[in-house]
């Protein structure tokens, strides 16, 4: 006998156990207690799992050395009451037996629901009906991980605002709400004095609506990762339930943890509206909500932002539908909060969450003006992490340090990074150096004699210099241990300037000097001192595309922080969070080198030289002042464009506070002011080609840069408006739009790549900017330069719409732009119910079970309900057309049972086998997606499977509706180690269309599925039928890389059990996949 345990990463909580024998003549009362022991025992620790197999098979053994005596249906095989309360409720006989109970089989051990499952299901039905998609995970009656999502696509966010926060409409905003106690409703919740212990929530983003058992779990088992070695990628049912990271993942989930309950509390006793009870609890009387009362209570009961244009499923409340807080559902509660603060993200504080009054379209999150807000920004870590920009835009990240570098270099940055507690080497101060020896063969740094105490300790950082050809080379080194003092064990560095092979014999000793980071960055002297530390800093730390590769080469399920990698000084993280942090424009990069993307619909026309970064939005301040100027101005043309060149060294500042004219660079023979220019080649002489020093690490390796402004249009109210040249002292009416990058030749030839994409069909002028004729801005060639209205946001897109069409004309929808608009968006979400992924069969079972004792009733109105819920879908959905039973036997190959046939494996099946059609009994057919008909199965070794419904706006379904096709229909061959081994999955016909002429879906030339888990490299035991079969059709209609797609001229050929197993074992040897054995027995 075999116990194995699943999950590792679930013990000891929700984890499951897999009981099974190798031995084939095991007695059947000793299978049948196996069985029921591995349902009773979840989640139950080691020792009690051992002492309940033993007491259980000491009992079978018992009843098994009696089975000599006549049968008494009556007592010899009535389980007593003593035995069913040990072995659990789902204690079950053979399969022939009368006393089997199906839905015992089914449920488990809990189906009598308790009354939290009964609570649960409840409040999952109410989600439901509010419009989202519902689930568990884990066990009903204990310890239950709740997930409540909503597709991006029926949110109404911007496409600029989803290109900002990294999301896509088909991706899921899914909130996880997990009761390590068993599930509490509402008015237990708000009846607790300690609620945070008994519910955990977090958010993130999954390609399904409900992440996979281990990615829930390790959400909130997780702080920050430890370097792992390199584990298996995931499969691609991994991928499917893998949660993927949110840009305001940490302070979403910090304000669901710490504020929900009791800002929902107040909501409760005080009848305030969310924005008055987030108001009532920030203002400090929240802590008091229980004796004081407000003395003004208006303030509170208004809901500030009613008037905004949102989607219903934003704006819904669900706690204003009752005051009986049974009948309130706490998840769907926990998510219209989450959808709140989420979509409207920029108007709230990342760290206080108090509303930002702003008066225009924000698109980034920042903080709001009280010191304290911005202080844990930059230094805790509180908004968007270092580690998704890195990710998201590397080259962004390596354009913000390269800035930051030139600056410290020219000695010219103002605001330095203080306030971070950084500890520093003080490399100015020469009485700061410590002499000792270098042994570079085996890291080994042996301090003076006269050093008796130690003064390191491991996690200590020092920096060593050693001399070297052209000077003194700084190596950043961590101390790994010091117990042979006074000989230090240090690490390698990831940066090393140095070329050893100039030094000979690398076994030799160097005298060296060091400096050990002791010294507060805060403490230093102000100016050139802390610009040189700054300097020294940046160059410990490795370039973009490798961290990038570092951060990417996490295991699944976790998240790997740069405070974790130990080559790295804590104090250079420090200043590259701050680098990052207090740069509060919104940069994208339009078209990633680093990925070789080549998506250009954002490039400025004439610019093929030069590497593009977009303002997608300045700094939040700058930008609300600035379209204040741009409301005032009462023209056709509200804004025309202009350049700025300056020295590398000058940037850091520029993107941060805007242009500015504090200080004299190059003259200033026009008056004073920010100069600018309609020409290129005017602004591109100023740009300052030669800077100190450039980071050494940079990828870019930027030779110089200029700006693309916006202007308010107001060229009589500057200070000089002739020959092409603008000289503007209002630094309100100018806002940078465009950054242009000279880079090296290497970069520019990659930069070339992203530059050969043809311009679209459709690129009229309605998709420019319409400059003001006057002030057309020309290019680094001297020619008219086109800038896409894609920049701008919605509002500013309806400034260029045009103004004379009559209401109601059929040009009317053709004003908007494709892809940015709210009418686009209601497109994605009027997509949506073709878009969604299935809903799983036991979280469909979870709606419906209320328990036998109100068993036909409830469950009755449970499904009248769900079926009102979808009613209004499914007479708008246009699906292929599907009737059940239509498949007749002689037109398929009905086999014989296996010889190869098993006990184990026979139970196994007919178990999967009757759970599968107990849930095609449950589900409405079109939305399940498959359909097993029990007829056309003779042996439970092969079922005869269809997938059907397909939606007609898919490839696929209008290849199928074109055919006159109504299903795809699948063989499943099942093995006789089943589950051990995956079935083998062959599509019977249609024939569909191979990968080199334009199909997918993961089916192979020969009709088998090409997909890892159906091998036995990705096959887990524990893998239901219905996920199986929602995965096989997920891949054939993924997009990525092709959907499947009929074969044409050839729809009714079936295709042949050879040619499948050919194709399976050729697919399994080209990814490297491992054969279950026994393969070829299957093909019987």
């Amino acid at each position: 006998m075999l116990t194995l345990l699943l999950d590792l990463s679930e013990y000891p909580h929700s984890h499951r156990y897999l009981i099974y024998s190798t031995s084939a003549t095991v007695p059947s009362a000793v299978v049948d207690v196996l069985d029921v022991v591995q349902a009773a025992v979840a989640g139950a620790p080691l020792c009690d799992l051992l002492n309940t197999i033993s007491d259980a098979l000491e009992k079978a053994f018992s009843m098994t050395n009696h089975e000599d005596t006549p049968r008494n249906l009556a007592t010899a095989d009535t389980p007593s009451v003593e035995d069913i309360t040990f072995l659990g409720s789902d204690y079950e006989m053979d399969w022939e037996d009368e006393f089997f109970d199906e839905d015992q089989q089914f449920f488990g051990s809990d189906y009598k629901t308790s009354g939290s499952s009964k609570k649960l299901s409840a409040d999952l039905r109410v989600a439901k009906a509010a419009g989202f998609k519902v689930g568990y995970l884990g066990d009903t009656n204990g310890s239950v991980i709740v997930s409540i999502s909503c597709r991006i696509a029926k949110m109404i966010i911007s496409e600029e605002a989803m290109q900002a926060w990294d999301v896509q409409p088909s991706q899921y905003l899914v909130l996880l709400l997990r009761y390590p106690n068993g599930y509490f409703n509402t008015k237990k919740i708000l009846g607790m004095n300690n609620a945070s212990s008994s519910v955990q929530m977090h958010v993130g983003l999954c390609a399904s609506y409900k992440p996979s058992m281990t990615e829930a779990f390790q959400a909130f088992t997780r702080t920050s990762a430890i370097p792992m070695s390199d584990s298996k990628p995931p499969s691609e049912s991994q991928e499917v339930g893998k949660l993927q990271p949110l840009f305001l993942e940490a302070p979403l989930v910090s304000l669901l943890n710490e504020r929900f309950i009791a800002i929902l509390r107040i909501r409760h006793r005080r009848s305030f509206s969310w924005s008055g009870a987030e108001s009532f609890f920030n203002q400090g009387q929240g802590l008091m909500a229980d004796c004081k009362k407000p003395q003004d209570s208006s303030q509170y009961h208004g809901e500030a932002d009613c008037g905004e244009t949102l989607r219903h499923l934003v704006q819904n409340d669900h706690f204003v539908d009752s005051d009986d807080l049974e009948l309130l559902s706490f998840p769907l509660l926990a998510m219209q909060f989450t959808l709140r603060h989420f979509v409207k993200c920029t108007k709230f504080c990342l760290v206080c969450h108090c509303k930002i009054d702003a008066n225009f379209e924000a698109l980034k999150p920042y903080v709001c003006s009280k010191p304290l807000c911005l202080f844990q920004y930059m230094s805790l870590g509180m908004g968007p992490s270092v580690e998704w920009e890195i990710r998201r835009q590397p080259l962004v990240v390596d354009l913000l340090i390269s800035f930051a570098f030139a600056s410290a270099a020219a000695g010219s940055m103002v605001d330095l990074p203080t306030g971070l507690k950084m500890m520093v080497p003080r490399i100015y101060d020469k009485k700061s150096l410590r002499s000792g020896s270098f042994q570079r063969s085996d890291m080994q740094l042996t301090v003076e004699a006269s050093e008796k105490e130690p003064f390191l300790s491991p996690g200590d950082w020092i920096l060593i210099e050693l001399p070297g050809y052209g000077g003194i080379h700084h190596w950043h080194c961590r101390v790994e241990g010091t117990n042979s003092w006074p000989v230090v064990n240090i690490s390698e560095p990831i940066v090393q300037p140095l070329d050893w092979k100039k030094y000979g014999d690398i076994k030799s000793s160097l005298s060296i000097k060091y400096i050990v980071h002791d010294t507060n960055f805060d403490d230093m002297e102000d100016g050139e001192n802390k610009q040189k530390v700054i300097l020294n800093l940046l160059k410990s730390l490795p370039d973009v595309l490798t961290m990038k590769t570092w951060l990417d080469s996490e295991p699944s399920g976790s998240t790997r922080l740069l405070s974790s990698w130990e080559k790295v000084p804590p104090a250079a993280l420090d200043l590259l969070r701050w680098i990052v942090a207090s740069n509060t424009s919104c940069i994208m990069q339009d078209g990633d080198i680093s990925k070789g993307n080549k998506s250009s619909y954002n490039f400025i026309s004439g610019m093929g030289d030069y590497l593009q970064f977009r303002f997608a939005q300045g700094s939040p301040d700058k930008e609300e002042k600035f379209m204040s100027a741009v409301r005032e101005v009462k023209s056709e043309y509200p804004t025309i464009f202009a350049w700025h060149g300056s020295s590398i060294s000058n940037w850091h500042g520029i993107i941060r506070e805007g242009l500015h004219f504090k200080k004299v660079s190059n003259g200033r023979a026009y008056g004073h002011g920010v100069y600018m220019a309609q020409h290129f080649s005017t602004s591109q002489q100023y740009t300052g080609h030669c800077i100190p020093e450039a980071w050494p690490n940079t990828v870019l390796n930027i030779s110089h840069t200029l700006s693309l402004n916006e202007v308010v249009n107001k060229p009589s109210k500057f200070v000089h408006s002739s020959n092409g040249i603008y000289v503007v002292d209002q630094i309100d009416w100018i806002q940078t739009r465009y950054l242009f990058v000279k880079c090296e030749a290497e970069v520019a030839k990659l930069m070339n790549q992203l530059r050969d994409v043809p311009v679209a069909k459709d690129a009229g002028q309605k998709i420019f900017y319409t400059q003001d004729p006057k002030y057309i801005v020309s290019g680094s060639h001297s020619q008219k330069i086109q800038i896409p209205i894609t920049l701008f946001g919605q509002s500013r897109c309806r400034l260029q719409e045009p103004k004379k069409v009559p209401k109601g004309s059929k040009k009317e929808g053709k004003k908007r732009k494709s892809g940015s608009t709210e009418e686009n968006n209601n497109e994605y979400a009027d997509d949506d119910d073709n878009m969604s992924v299935a809903t799983l069969a036991e979280d469909i079972e979870i709606l419906f079970s209320d328990g036998p004792c109100e068993g036909s009733e409830k469950r009755d109105k449970g499904k009248e309900k769900e079926g009102s819920l979808n009613k209004k879908a499914k007479e708008a959905a246009t699906t292929t057309g599907f009737e059940p039973g239509a498949l007749t036997e002689s037109s398929i190959t009905i086999l014989q049972p296996p010889s190869y046939a098993t006990s184990s494996a026979t139970k196994a099946l007919q178990q999967r086998l009757l759970q599968a059609l107990k849930v095609q009994e449950k589900e409405e057919l079109d939305e399940l997606g498959w359909y097993i008909d029990p007829q056309l199965i003779t042996n439970p070794y092969q079922w005869i499977v269809e997938l059907h419904s397909f939606e007609l706006t898919h490839p696929l379904g209008k290849d199928l509706h074109k055919a006159r096709i109504q299903s795809i229909i699948l063989e499943m061959r099942f093995p006789s180690d089943f589950p051990m081994s995956p079935p083998f999955v062959r599509v019977i016909r249609p024939r569909l269309l191979e990968f080199n002429r334009g199909g997918g879906g993961h089916v192979t030339m020969g009709g088998a599925l090409c997909m890892e888990l159906l091998t036995s490299s990705g096959w887990l035991p524990t893998f239901s039928i219905e996920n199986l079969l929602l995965s096989i059709r997920l891949a054939m209609c993924s997009m990525d890389p092709r959907p499947a797609r009929l074969s044409s001229g050839s729809g009714v050929q079936d295709y042949s059990v050879h040619e499948a197993v050919t194709a399976y074992i050729r697919a399994c040897g080209q990814h490297g996949w491992k054969i279950p054995e026994n393969f070829t027995k299957m093909a019987w």
